[in-house]
């Protein structure tokens, strides 16, 4: 093994101290992020980039931050809408750390600020209305809409876990969709139907590996399929139903299947403790099921 030449520590280190901080706005800031995660985050910070966007990305104070939010609770949002916008302006800070964009010693303003309490929204849809989603995708005329709700079902992915998927990450033998770094910060394998791969097969003949599977009309940026969504739950009478819910969905039948709790949640990606609060009573039922099948054994 070749060995590599012989380091000057004490002026390395000067080197690496002495990197200087992009001097950046909050705005330019979320744009350079949005440019590279393709989370479909966009939409969800313009409120933030419009009240803050001229400042400074690194003078941003967690008082300002507790204070937006507390405007937004004010204002009718709900308290899941502002943690979720927090912990974006979180992931936002901790991937511009992890660049090397920002101060050396930069802790991200969203570590002082407390979440707030928001209530378990437990989600019940029948089967019916799974099957007319499914059935009524299939007639809009983006066809890659309805692979995309038939994924968001197969799966229970995050709907950003699909939109920033590239054709190099499908195996369409197998039914795999490659997920190498999720929100929970761990790689994890999409799993989906047969009837979902032909209808991949179908719609997206023309396949780039390095190409989005849900590519818009500017490349490389993803179609976000709000408002479809909305139209298509609008006229089934269902405007309530959100497509994160389809998670909600997986997941409840992935227990209702027998599966444990920590198997669900490395299925889904999700952190088992709030799996636990939201459907830990499933998992019960399931088990008091086994216990009593064991029962009829002696």
């Amino acid at each position: 093994m070749r060995q590599s030449s012989k380091i000057n520590l004490a002026s390395a280190i000067s080197a690496v101290a002495e990197h200087p901080a992009s001097q950046i706005t909050f705005a330019e800031l979320v744009a350079s992020y949005n440019a590279v995660k393709l989370d479909g985050s966009a939409q969800r910070m313009s409120k933030w980039v419009a009240a803050f966007g001229n400042e400074s990305a690194w003078n941003l104070t967690s008082e300002k931050l507790e204070l937006a939010a507390q405007a937004m609770l004010n204002h009718g949002y709900a308290p899941a809408t502002a943690n979720r916008d927090l912990s974006n302006i979180g992931s936002i800070y901790k991937w511009a750390r992890q660049s090397r964009l920002s101060p050396r010693g930069f802790k991200s303003p969203t570590l002082g600020i407390r979440r707030y309490p928001e209530p378990i929204r437990r989600v019940y849809i029948d089967k019916e209305l799974i099957e007319r989603i499914k059935a009524r995708s299939l007639l809009f005329r983006d066809k890659g809409f309805a692979v995309f709700v038939h994924l968001l079902m197969d799966t229970g992915a995050r709907k950003s876990e699909l939109l920033r998927r590239k054709w190099s990450d499908v195996d369409l033998e197998k039914g795999e969709i490659l997920a190498p770094m999720t929100k929970s910060g761990q790689p994890r394998i999409l799993f989906f139907t047969p009837q979902t791969r032909q209808l991949m097969l179908r719609f997206f003949p023309k396949r780039s590996p390095d190409g989005l599977i849900f590519e818009g009309r500017v490349p490389g940026q993803p179609v976000s399929y709000r408002a479809a969504w909305n139209k298509l739950t609008k006229e089934l009478g269902a405007s309530d139903v959100r497509q994160h819910d389809m998670r909600h969905v997986a997941a409840a039948n992935l227990l209702r299947a027998g599966v444990t709790l920590g198997v669900a949640a490395q299925v889904l990606g999700h952190d088992p403790a709030v799996l636990a609060r939201r459907y830990g009573h499933l998992e019960t039922a399931t088990l008091r099921q086994a216990q009593e099948a064991s029962w009829k054994q002696n």
